[in-house]
């Protein structure tokens, strides 16, 4: 990358310099701009013309961009592919500003906390999950950022993997550092935000409790530092109040039946057994009468962690 030779180049570089993992969408004016590997990754991924900057200086920057009243479905595309994608927009009107216009990343959109309509299924979770690994258990939480559902546990280290393919996470936060890497996208959190003493602070703040207890994490260090990562990381993605998340709950994974992926693929519960076959040889599919998008994701769960409580059956 070249040293930036304008003030806007400057500010860009400043503003990526905080987003390094993330392909930057750079307001100017009717476009979101991307530079240099940015550009060059998003037009491959797009299919949309990769041009330059600066060619008549002889160092030309590699840019392409996007109409910004169309940049939620390019955004959307880039998600379904497994791209992080920071939006830097202008914070002051253009008419106003005396020399640069003033701009900042508005909102981080990641695989695992996308809200547009184009990446979700109505019938299915879209997880961001977080595991806190410590000898041989783990903390696993998961939240679906679109329905507020926000749900803790902590298991065996050896049950890990498959408690996260039965969720299906699109993203898994894991502490830096940490040595297993985990099927999915996985996105490194500064262990100290997995730490018990702010993890159960963070959470008692934002949900405004007196105590951890009432939803099942007091005394549950693992499950509350995975829980307050997610939070920490919604903070920082979303920008917003998340007031629409559900308290975190507990539960314990021996309440259903465990399901490893090899069982739920070779059973054909919700995905057919060879790619390119039709759904409908589908258990989900035959018993599938709901009506909405709500019911559809409950019957989903249900299929892949079956009750095993005879009063709730």
């Amino acid at each position: 990358m070249t040293e930036p030779s304008t003030p806007l180049m400057r500010q860009y570089h400043g503003i990526k310099q905080q987003f390094p993992s993330a392909l930057l969408l750079f307001r100017l004016g009717d476009f979101y701009e991307l530079f240099y590997q940015d550009a060059v990754t998003a037009a491959r991924e797009l299919e949309i013309t990769l041009t330059a900057r600066n060619k008549e200086k002889g160092e030309p920057i590699p840019m392409c961009g996007v109409p910004y009243h169309a940049a939620e479905n390019y955004i959307a595309r880039l998600i379904q592919k497994g791209y992080r994608v920071a939006i830097c927009d202008q914070t002051e009107d253009p008419r106003l500003a005396k020399k640069l216009v003033r701009r900042e990343v508005t909102r981080v959109v990641t695989p695992g906390t996308a809200m547009n309509a184009a990446v979700l299924r109505s019938h299915e979770n879209n997880y961001l999950a977080a595991v806190m690994p410590d000898g041989a258990r783990a903390g696993l939480a998961h939240v679906d950022v679109s329905t507020g559902e926000f749900r803790v546990t902590e298991v065996d280290l050896s049950e890990l993997a498959p408690a996260l393919e039965t969720l299906n996470a699109r993203e898994v936060l894991v502490p830096a550092g940490s040595p297993k890497r985990l099927s999915g996208l996985n996105t490194d959190i500064e262990p100290w935000i997995f730490g018990a003493d702010y993890a159960a602070r963070s959470l008692r703040d934002h949900f405004h409790l007196l105590a951890l207890d009432g939803c099942g994490l007091e005394g549950r260090s693992l499950a509350t530092g995975a829980a307050a990562a997610i939070l920490h990381y919604l903070r920082e993605t979303q920008r917003t109040a998340l007031d629409h998340l559900e308290r975190p709950a507990f539960y314990d994974r021996a309440d259903a039946l465990i399901l490893d992926a090899t069982t739920i693929r070779n059973l054909e519960l919700i995905e057919p057994l060879f790619a390119g076959e039709s759904k409908d040889s589908t258990l989900l599919h035959v018993l599938d009468r709901t009506r909405t998008g709500m019911g559809g994701r409950l019957l989903r769960r249900r299929l892949l962690a079956p009750s095993l409580d005879v009063a709730e059956i």
